[in-house]
């Protein structure tokens, strides 16, 4: 066979005088490339999030109430069959969508390095993680990626519903400023009154300690403007309602009132004869006592000090109880007082009936105030503790970045090879063409 030889002006003149079939199989071979890249693609693509949580008691690998938390478990089954039905999606069942969902753990690397240490020298080291990778494989079940990133954020927002319900205590206020106060006398109201307020504030100082700077998103206050509003009712209307009627003798009922009393006298005689009787036996414990004494050496200080701890509890001891003693003595005197002045026994008592009546107009007017603003102060109240129960939730379980579209396959890697390959190709044909001719 006769060799020829060719220069490479020569091969440049050819190949580009087939420039027409390069172009034509470097552009078939680039749709073949980007065709094959995107059906790969949809084979194997996939969405997926970073979960953070951050509950009491996530580090030890347990739920709030102290059972396992197992992440291969976390979002049950009907968790997900909510997320599919609010969703709309009907087509897919709860277990194609478990086989197609992952919750991967994140371990840094300086704590496999330390389990890996630790195991070496023979210790057993413990890491719960808190962090987790959603990923669901929207290839497989036929989703769309903007179906999937739903999906994904319906199932974490079920998921964070689930544990509230479960996990997280619901607190709301209940009203008994709606009470008929036409059945009670004004004594009764009162009492009403003023446990309504510490309820709202026992939940408020607790809410407080929590979380001082929490503040209301709708209403733009905290749990410390909530207490506040309750000690400006409690003093300029609570308050005065207990004076005004016990100073003017207001009730709707004088028999009643009476009884009340006379009642309330009973069990404080009752309490006084049990704690006079708790005072003599302190008494004798520390007439009889021997005593222990303790000697305290200070450096430096002469004398040393001498105590008896014991014999400084039972006087103490002793003092509360004459101090209830006295409280209880005085607290029958008053009732007793007031039953004098029900039953017109008290002549230094002038009130009259007329200044009775005007007085009952404004303890009427005071009470229907206080109803207004402790109803308004206990709707706020509630607003900001479902807020807060939200916000609390959130917090502890969020996604710390938006659901992201993921693929193995590259679509730029495949159009590159196909272009290459086909231009490769067609300059092979043109020179094999330039040869056989």
């Amino acid at each position: 066979m006769e060799e020829r030889e060719i220069s490479i002006k020569e091969l440049i003149n050819v190949v580009w005088r087939g420039k027409i079939i390069i172009v034509i199989l470097a552009v078939a071979f680039l749709l073949v490339g980007t065709i094959g890249a995107v059906v790969m693609e949809k084979r194997s693509s996939s969405v997926s999030t970073v979960l953070s949580l951050t509950w009491q008691g996530v580090t030890e690998g347990i739920y709030p109430n102290g059972t396992r938390f197992d992440y291969n478990t976390a979002f049950e089954a009907y968790v997900i069959e909510k997320a599919l039905e609010e969703e709309g999606i009907e087509s897919l069942t709860t277990n194609q969508i478990r086989n197609s969902f992952q919750l991967i753990p994140i371990v840094p690397s300086s704590v496999t390095l330390l389990i890996q240490e630790g195991l070496e020298n023979g210790e057993q080291i413990s890491y719960y993680p808190t962090d987790f990778k959603i990923v669901l494989d929207n290839a497989a079940l036929d989703l769309s990626v903007d179906e999937s990133r739903d999906l994904i954020n319906e199932m974490i927002d079920q998921f964070r519903i689930d544990f509230e319900n479960r996990y997280i205590q619901q607190s709301v206020i209940l009203n008994y400023t709606g009470t008929d106060f036409e059945l009670y006398d004004y004594l009764d109201i009162h009492k009403v009154l003023e446990t309504q307020i510490d309820l709202i504030e026992s939940v408020m100082i607790t809410k407080g300690k929590l979380n001082p700077g929490f503040v209301s998103p709708t209403l733009g206050i905290g749990f410390a403007d909530i207490l506040v509003r309750t000690s400006l009712v409690s003093q300029l209307e609570i308050e005065k309602i207990e004076s005004r009627t016990a100073t003017y003798l207001l009730t709707k009922d004088k028999d009643y009132l009476i009884t009340n009393y006379t009642h309330q006298n009973d069990i404080k005689q009752l309490e006084l004869d049990k704690t006079l009787a708790n005072v003599i036996n302190a008494q004798l414990m520390i007439d009889n006592y021997t005593g222990s004494v303790t000697t305290i050496i200070i450096p430096g200080m002469d004398p040393s000090i001498e105590i008896d701890t014991y014999y400084n509890t039972l006087i103490d001891n002793l003092v509360n109880l004459q101090m209830n003693v006295n409280e209880l003595e005085n607290d029958i005197i008053y009732n007793e007082l007031q039953i004098d002045r029900l039953n017109g026994d008290d002549p230094l008592f002038t009130v009259t009936p007329a200044k009775q009546a005007e007085e009952i107009a404004k303890l009427e007017a005071a009470i229907a105030r206080s109803e207004i603003e402790l109803s308004s102060i206990i709707e706020d109240s509630n607003t900001m503790l479902v807020e807060y129960d939200t916000y609390t939730t959130s917090s502890v379980i969020k996604p710390l970045m938006t659901p992201e579209y993921e693929s193995s396959v590259s679509t730029l890697m495949y159009t590159g090879i196909g272009l290459i390959l086909g231009a490769g190709i067609g300059v092979v044909v043109v020179l094999f063409k330039h040869d056989w001719e």
